[in-house]
């Protein structure tokens, strides 16, 4: 993604050869041809909200990523997306089509006790434009003196120009990708960021990530407010 930029591969958007790729070391730092763990797994996270996400976690060094839908809707609805990462991180980065390019990329990072979430796309192996199809409502945002984190909900990430999400049964491909530089302007939705240092996918039917829709819309108009 944008910067994760260097994300090689036209095959990043062909789901039926990710299953086969070796996976690649805990903490590899490649950035020229990067090692991509096509065979990271899923499990289900719920909280007390009673919001259940689908999960990955990978390392203590790479970012958890948590995507949340609501149940029984067809694209396009709003999503949710939960970002936790290591203090140590200058950028973390999530594709909702599984590559870097032609579809909606999240891009967060810290800005002072806060972090500051970029909408962005792509049309080739460079730096992300600003996308303005996909919107965020963040719903919470901190930095301690281990972690950062941020929740998401997202209007234009279940759908978009030439894809979408499906929730039938069939399997969606995600990508993920972080550095360690910081971004130039923090406070900046629009600041440039560096080449990644690690990058992943993974995929999943989105069945763990459905929640009841009245629970799901409630959590949104409740954390927004408060």
């Amino acid at each position: 993604m944008g910067s994760i930029y260097n994300i090689v591969v036209a095959v990043l958007l062909i789901a039926s050869s990710w299953a086969n790729a070796a996976p690649a070391a805990a903490g590899d730092n490649s950035v020229s041809s990067p090692s991509l763990d096509r065979r990271q797994t899923t499990s289900k996270y719920c909280a007390s909200s009673g919001v259940c996400y689908l999960q990955i976690v990978t390392s203590g060094s790479n970012p958890t990523f948590r995507i949340a839908i609501p149940d029984g809707a067809a694209a396009p609805f709003d999503t949710l997306l939960q970002i936790i990462a290591p203090v140590s991180l200058g950028w973390a980065g999530f594709s909702w089509g599984g590559g870097m390019t032609l579809n909606p990329l999240t891009v967060a990072w810290p800005n002072g006790n806060k972090v500051t979430v970029s909408s962005r796309w792509s049309n080739g192996r460079t730096l992300p434009g600003l996308y303005s199809s996909a919107t965020y409502k963040t719903l919470s945002s901190s930095k301690n003196a281990t972690h950062w984190a941020v929740e998401v909900a997202c209007t234009g990430c279940s759908r978009w120009s030439g894809g979408s999400l499906a929730t039938s049964g069939s399997i969606n491909t995600f990508a993920w990708a972080m550095s360690r530089t910081a971004v130039a302007q923090p406070a900046s939705t629009g600041s440039s960021f560096s080449i990644h240092n690690n990058v992943g996918m993974f995929s999943d039917d989105l069945s763990a990530a459905k929640t009841p829709s009245s629970v799901f819309s409630q959590y949104i108009k409740s954390a927004a407010s408060s």
